[in-house]
């Protein structure tokens, strides 16, 4: 996941970035912005490089491929690796590669757990390797596979999964607090690639305030063959917002997420009214409308999302999406450091240290804050120059 994105230095590219990923594929469009692409001073590694660091370079890959618009290879330079065309094909394939073995791996997966009894609910970006999806969905790339179980039934799960020799993928499960995380440590299989997260809970705790794990449950339906459970696009496209903003503190640090608004635009676009109905309805009794309205009026800025005329975006929204912006554009080490302070004060929170060690709020002490510390330096030993810098985010 892309904490920290890139700096944006030149506005007119991240607008032609939105552009190309506008989820209208219109063939006059397409012929102005070939022109755009084609301008004197255009560079195909400055559009490469801010893509990269906005987490969408795969998708677009795909909306560039998938409206034609990538550069030709002259045939005197068809085998040079320094060609976009071909350095964009090549990480694409491999992207696509990965994909396909993750899907068979899930598959694996769930008749390992279907063994056990076990029907798990397939989320985030898993979702679209277990039910037929529209085709940007393979677009959108992914760190690990994330199923959610009953509670009752994780560590049934997560044995099972051992049995057949999946491993711990870090040694962190001496302080693993599942009082504090919503999922079990990450688990790796030595013939797969991607990790496997068993969640429990559908979000974390501020998550949770607003999506609980019942509604999640309550609203989930078997995939087409019935191998597991998935959510609804509504419900699946809300708890990705809430994943970004709520979880991971998005909304609060007013960090633009392209990525994830991209992920929104390409489902919002085919909600019914029922849809949109629906999520407002559950933001609004939730009290965080500001939060919804805030990504919707985001999702239009840079995708050009139509906001339906019923949903009223309120100022404080619209003044929060433009903050997220104006932040956008500051100093990557400025917003790195706040990202880090943010999470250090919320690592070492009062209410955060009680919930992780189990004891009463009135008995949190600064021994608790020290163990805490050790913790933290054990479970990011030798990679903390990493977390500090953002070397470790994912670019796509």
């Amino acid at each position: 996941m892309l904490m920290t994105p890139a700096g944006i230095r030149d506005g007119a590219l991240l607008r032609l970035i939105g552009d190309i990923l506008q989820p209208q594929i219109d063939p006059s469009a397409t012929e102005s912005m070939r022109l755009r692409l084609m301008r004197k001073g255009f560079s195909w590694q400055a559009l490469v490089d801010l893509a990269r660091g906005q987490g969408v370079l795969l998708p677009v890959t795909f909306a560039l491929n998938a409206r034609g618009l990538l550069p030709p290879i002259p045939r005197s330079i068809r085998y040079s690796e320094h060609h976009v065309t071909v350095q964009l094909g090549r990480i694409y394939r491999q992207h696509l590669a990965i994909r396909g073995s993750d899907k068979r791996h899930l598959e694996k997966m769930m008749r390992i757990l279907a063994g056990a009894g076990i029907m798990p609910l397939v989320i985030k970006g898993a979702r679209y390797l277990a039910e037929p999806a529209p085709a940007w969905c393979e677009a959108r790339a992914m760190s690990d596979l994330d199923i959610l179980v009953q509670p009752s039934d994780g560590q049934r799960a997560f044995a099972t999964l051992q049995a057949h020799g999946y491993r711990l993928l870090q040694s962190d499960d001496s302080i693993y607090a599942p009082r504090l995380f919503h999922h079990l440590p990450a688990l790796q299989h030595p013939d797969q690639l991607s990790p496997i997260e068993i969640h429990t809970d559908a979000l974390s705790e501020p998550g949770q305030k607003m999506m609980s794990t019942r509604h999640v449950w309550a609203q989930a339906v078997k995939s087409h063959n019935g191998s597991c459970f998935i959510l609804p696009m509504r419900w699946h496209a809300l708890h990705g917002l809430l994943h970004h903003q709520i979880q991971d503190r998005g909304h609060v640090q007013r960090t633009l997420n392209m990525k994830g608004v991209w992920e929104w635009t390409m489902l919002a676009r085919d909600f019914t009214r029922d849809d949109w109905e629906a999520v407002t309805a559950h933001m609004r009794a939730a009290k965080a409308s500001e939060v919804l309205e805030s990504w919707v009026e985001q999702s239009n800025h840079l995708f050009g999302l139509e906001i339906p005329r019923f949903l009223r975006i309120s100022r404080a929204a619209r003044a929060h999406a433009d903050a997220t912006f104006r932040v956008a554009d500051q100093p990557y080490w400025l917003r790195r450091t706040r990202y880090i302070a943010d999470q250090l004060k919320v690592s070492f929170a009062r209410e955060t240290l009680a919930s992780k060690y189990g004891i009463p709020l009135s008995r949190v002490s600064f021994a608790h804050a020290a163990r805490n510390m050790i913790d933290l330096l054990r479970r990011h030993r030798g990679r903390v120059l990493q977390r500090i810098t953002g070397y470790q985010d994912e670019l796509w």
